[in-house]
């Protein structure tokens, strides 16, 4: 259905490298007894740690919530109860979640036997590519599902309508170019659906480019020329000391630089950028130019577009007010969207004006032989886990 999902960053969010992150517990005033819950969030495969992953548990009056680490290992801490439900989630949670039910016990500590298994909730799919398999990483690392479609499924909305997420890989374009992809692309986007691409695949966004100035008009595409252009000018190359400068992404790497290396012969270096569009999550430090960029502000104001998604409405995704002027982006279950509302939340996601998908777009990619380091197969997991 027409999303009412994207994710949202937590202010004030601390950089932890190698630790749980701190419980962030509601203050409301009110004297409690409280338990502590430990454990692990692991993908379907049970090897793949879960970073990053958002934890909670809410009541009617509060919620408590916390992030695994870089290992997948959480510790929260949340007033005493039998039977409470722990959620676990990334991105807004209506693609990957979790729930178990736990007891907390009052002033002590229990460890969970048992893993959490992040589940997959979305319907993905992804479009083949020349160069870049971000499948492999879906489905072979994580454990995840994805449909393969072709050029025939992208020419219209239709075709594309059950889908959360579309990955288009790096090569995956030319003469697939046309008008009827840029309204399936822009109704999908605007619907609420996600969409990854990486390199050559910015046809997908503004049109042909090559070696095009950016100074000249694009054709085809649905995003507007003005809020980015890249040409074809990358060399075969090491960028040594790429700068992490997305907290969330610092967070999930440990680390606020990596080396990234491009061994084709061109790929896509984005010379403009409208930063109000787009959020930088990781820089070229040379000329400081964008290589991992991100947005949620795309909207075609069709308000008749087409449903978008798996259609699930047994969960909700809404705007939690934290009670210390900051909120997060949650989904629960539709029974408990009432309690939420009276608390002072809102139904859809926090900072998303136009509740419309995500777009990722990366110069890097996975290599059709899987050869990257395990900086970029962390940061296609970050990707892939908050679409």
């Amino acid at each position: 259905m027409r999303k009412l999902f994207a994710f949202a960053l937590i202010a004030s969010l601390s950089v932890l490298f190698f630790s749980c992150k701190k419980n962030n517990i509601e203050d409301n005033g009110v004297p409690e007894i409280t338990g502590t819950i430990t454990g692990k969030v692991v993908s379907p495969n049970n090897r793949t740690p879960i970073r990053y992953a958002l934890v909670f548990i809410s009541t009617a009056k509060k919620l408590y919530s916390t992030h695994t680490d870089i290992n997948g290992n959480f510790s929260l801490t949340a007033a005493v109860g039998t039977g409470q439900e722990l959620h676990v989630q990334t991105g807004n949670g209506d693609k990957f979640r979790s729930i178990i039910q736990v007891d907390v016990i009052a002033n002590q500590t229990t460890p969970l036997s048992d893993m959490i298994r992040l589940n997959q909730v979305g319907n993905f799919a992804y479009l083949a590519g020349s160069f870049d398999k971000i499948e492999n990483i879906l489905i072979d690392s994580l454990g995840y599902n994805a449909q393969s479609i072709n050029s025939t499924n992208i020419q219209n909305i239709a075709g594309i309508s059950n889908f959360d997420v579309l990955f288009i890989n790096c090569g995956a374009y030319n003469t697939y170019e046309n008008s009827n992809i840029d309204s399936a692309f822009s109704n999908f986007v605007s619907g609420g659906g996600s969409l990854y691409l990486s390199d050559y695949s910015m046809d997908f966004l503004t049109g042909q480019n090559a070696l095009t100035a950016c100074q000249v008009p694009r054709y085809y595409g649905f995003i507007a020329d003005s809020t980015v252009c890249s040409r074809r000018t990358g060399a075969v190359s090491v960028v040594p000391n790429a700068q992490v400068i997305s907290p969330e992404l610092q967070y999930y790497l440990g680390k606020d630089s990596m080396s990234i290396s491009y061994n084709l012969g061109s790929w896509e270096r984005i010379q403009s950028i409208d930063n109000n569009f787009w959020q930088t999550m990781v820089t070229d430090p040379t000329d400081n130019s964008p290589l991992l960029i991100r947005t949620n502000q795309y909207n075609n104001g069709n308000n008749n577009a087409p449903l978008v998604g798996s259609r699930d409405t047994s969960h909700v995704t809404i705007c939690h007010q934290l009670g210390n002027g900051t909120s997060i982006t949650i989904t629960v279950n539709a029974n408990a969207v009432a309690d939420h509302l009276a608390h002072g939340d809102s139904i859809g996601a926090c900072n998303n004006p136009y509740q419309s998908g995500w777009i990722y777009f990366t110069t890097f990619h996975n290599e059709h032989n899987g050869q990257i380091s395990e900086d970029v197969k962390h940061i296609l997991e970050f990707m892939i886990l908050n679409l």
